[in-house]
């Protein structure tokens, strides 16, 4: 707010003058010479109304919480942050207007909010007023005096807390895997001394799984989806890194990718899988009573490299739930033998499928939902996967991995929950007559740019003729 000083602000600056006239006398008697300093300082004011300063006080330092202790003799002092600056200013008005120049500072430190206070030597200050005491004097005549006190301004800021949701799934999966391999080797030593036949279901139930495995990475849609970090856009039915035909997840495009590049990638990708593939094999080939942790590191390690091989986390979950489906052949034989490789056939293929729906979890936390209805369906379709897992281990009584399944559901929950919270729904749009992409998407979303997305949400024959009714983002 602006304020009308008139006469009283010649007479306020005028004042500044004759005490800066008054110390160059004083300091040129001592002979020394004021100007440098009075040549620093400011004409005083609040919120633009000016007043002649004539001194104050201020303090500075740390906030101490002292504690003192029976029994000792020295206290010690908490540093819990940097102590409120006060400012205690005195000044004065002086002129034939001075009650008009009172009124208006009045007015100043009555407005809400926090304002601008010039201080002489400290310059210009965002602080809050706290009072404002003014001294009339009668034998004074035309001269009001001014006591401020104000404190530093600060912002209304809380402590923002969130939970690292994404960090709970990873630490859940980890738990997972221990649980799971817990229970395999709990399985496993049980019929391990059987001989040699049990353990050749071991190499052959892991050559049937790694070798699922193998063939699930080289999916073409999993290469389709890989040439989606391509910059550029190459057309609605390809897609591009910002309007994916199969998944909205956002993938990035890499500036400096080429085809050559992306096809070596998915070599090395595929290397890494046959890598862990080799790990698991040897894991099988000598497994025994002391190597039970090794064979489900490495069956963990196979179920990473696939995930690691997908080019964007949605894929990760669509293979990774396939390779969960992976069961071995049956053993046709009613003999202690035939029971213990049926055991152990049984006990390796929960070990492979719970390090999947593990994987599939850790895909999930690294999913961007395109909408609150496409998290819901994520993580109604990871929970599934859980929940049939929580149903084969309760019935088995294996509780290390229940508890654990129990505590990753709990996580993927929280964190997709969370994450959809604030996205758009998805909605049904129904227009009388078809429109283009661009009308509709200025009338949906008042934004022409976002037409090549309501293009691929619609599915239209052509952006020129979009159809009347489809789904497509709320907002």
């Amino acid at each position: 707010m602006a304020f009308s000083i008139g006469s009283g602000a010649g007479a306020v600056l005028g004042g500044t003058s004759g005490i800066s006239n008054l110390a160059n006398s004083l300091a040129s008697r001592l002979g020394g010479s004021a100007g440098t300093y009075f040549d620093q300082l400011k004409p005083a004011s609040f919120r633009g109304v000016p007043f002649v300063s004539l001194g104050g006080n201020s303090r500075f330092g740390r906030r101490i919480e002292v504690h003192e202790y029976p029994k000792r003799d020295t206290p010690w002092g908490e540093d819990v942050g940097k102590r409120t600056r006060p400012y205690l200013v005195a000044g004065y008005i002086v002129g034939d207007d001075v009650i008009a120049q009172r009124d208006q500072m009045i007015k100043a430190c009555e407005l809400a909010g926090d304002g601008t206070f010039v201080h002489a030597s400290y310059g210009t200050l965002n602080v809050t007023m706290l009072s404002l005491n003014v001294i009339e004097r009668w034998e004074k005549g035309r001269y009001f005096e001014f006591e401020f006190e104000f404190i530093e301004a600060g912002k209304k800021t809380f402590p923002l807390s969130a939970a690292a949701t994404g960090n709970s799934v990873l630490s859940s999966v980890l738990g997972v895997n221990v649980a799971a391999a817990l229970n395999f080797a709990s399985q496993a030593l049980k019929v391990v001394a059987l001989g040699a036949s049990v353990l050749g279901s071991v190499v052959s139930t892991a050559l049937g799984w790694y070798t699922f495995a193998k063939n699930v990475v080289v999916d073409a849609r999993n290469l389709f989806s890989l040439y989606m970090n391509l910059p550029g856009d190459f057309g609605r039915f390809f897609g591009s890194s910002s309007v994916a035909p199969y998944s909205t997840t956002g993938i990035t495009a890499q500036p400096s990718a080429t085809v050559a590049s992306l096809t070596a990638l998915s070599v090395t990708n595929r290397m890494a899988v046959d890598t862990a593939s080799d790990t698991l094999a040897a894991a099988a080939a000598n497994f025994g009573a002391g190597t039970t942790d090794d064979f489900a590191n490495a069956a963990v390690g196979v179920a990473n490299a696939v995930l690691a091989a997908s080019p964007d986390p949605s894929d990760g979950m669509r293979l990774l739930t396939e390779l969960s489906s992976f069961v071995p052949s049956g053993v046709n034989s009613m003999s202690v033998i035939g029971a213990g490789m049926s055991t152990m056939q049984a006990a390796c293929a929960d070990l492979f499928r719970r390090t999947c729906v593990a994987a599939v979890a850790q895909a999930s936390s690294t999913y961007q939902p395109s909408s609150s209805d496409d998290a819901v369906q994520v993580r109604d379709a990871v929970t599934g996967l859980i929940d049939a897992e929580l149903a084969i281990a309760g019935d088995q009584g294996e509780d290390e991995t229940y508890q654990a399944m129990r505590t990753l559901r709990a996580a993927v929950v929280e964190d997709l929950n969370a994450r959809g919270a604030g996205l758009s729904s998805i909605k049904t749009f129904v227009f009388p007559a078809s429109m283009p992409a661009l009308t509709l998407a200025n009338r949906i979303y008042r934004d022409a740019s976002r037409a090549d997305e309501l293009v691929a949400q619609a599915d239209a024959i052509h952006p020129l003729f979009m159809p009347t009714t489809f789904k497509a983002l709320s907002s």
